[in-house]
């Protein structure tokens, strides 16, 4: 148990992590519908990581008839979810390298994407599907994986699993709570970041696909 339990705190921690999430739960405080908004995006986020856990452990754990079979069934799913993110972060570093050649008066046409501007309008369902869409389900997918292949009981698998998820959904709660009890006090620092994931989110998502891509392909083939 103990070395399944350092497995899933640090999927936690990796799913916490993810900049992403953390972006837009910074922007999101800044919307024009209040904080309302950014504690639908956090509850989303919440309910989507732990809608997708719950299903992939009793998928698998109920079709499988072996801990064999589960193990190489988890491994193929990591393996192809890994891979594409690999193909959209390759992607993204083209679009990247042509963004770079473009000419100067178009690289500040671009310099502000639509979807930033957008946030700021963002009503209460679009904050809820931003959180769905948010979530971080490669790493899910990892910490799935992690649980159904430990030789631990049922109950113990459900106590994993919600472990992951305070630890996955820690960061975004985090800033939610900053902007909400403590919005004087976080200002300076929520304005740097948010000025620095601005200028930088290009860079922020093609890092996130590219290693959380590379990380779930190698341990899929590794558990093969």
């Amino acid at each position: 148990m103990s070395s399944d339990l350092t497995s899933v705190i640090l999927l936690g921690l990796a799913c916490a992590a993810n900049p992403w999430g953390i972006m837009m739960a910074v922007l999101l405080l800044n919307a024009k519908r209040g904080l309302w908004v950014v504690w639908t995006f956090v509850a989303a986020w919440i309910a989507a990581i732990s809608v997708t856990m719950a299903l992939l452990l009793l998928g698998f754990g109920s079709t499988s008839t072996s801990s064999n079979t589960t193990s190489k069934a988890v491994s193929i799913v990591e393996i192809v979810i890994g891979l594409a993110l690999l193909g959209f972060g390759a992607r993204s570093l083209l679009k990247a390298r042509r963004a770079r050649s473009l000419p100067a008066t178009e690289k500040l046409e671009q310099k502000q994407p639509g979807w930033l501007r957008a946030i700021a309008e963002i009503s209460i369902v679009g904050a809820f599907l931003l959180g769905i869409y948010s979530a971080t389900y490669p790493v899910v997918v990892a910490a799935a994986g992690e649980i159904l292949r430990s030789d631990v009981s049922a109950s113990d698998q459900a106590t994993l699993a919600v472990i992951f998820v305070i630890l996955g959904s820690s960061t975004v709660i985090a800033v939610a709570a900053l902007g909400t009890f403590a919005p004087t006090r976080s200002a300076p620092f929520l304005t740097r970041m948010r000025a620095w994931l601005t200028v930088h989110n290009a860079a922020v998502i093609t890092g996130i696909l590219l290693v959380f891509g590379l990380a779930l392909t190698a341990r899929g083939l590794q558990s093969l």
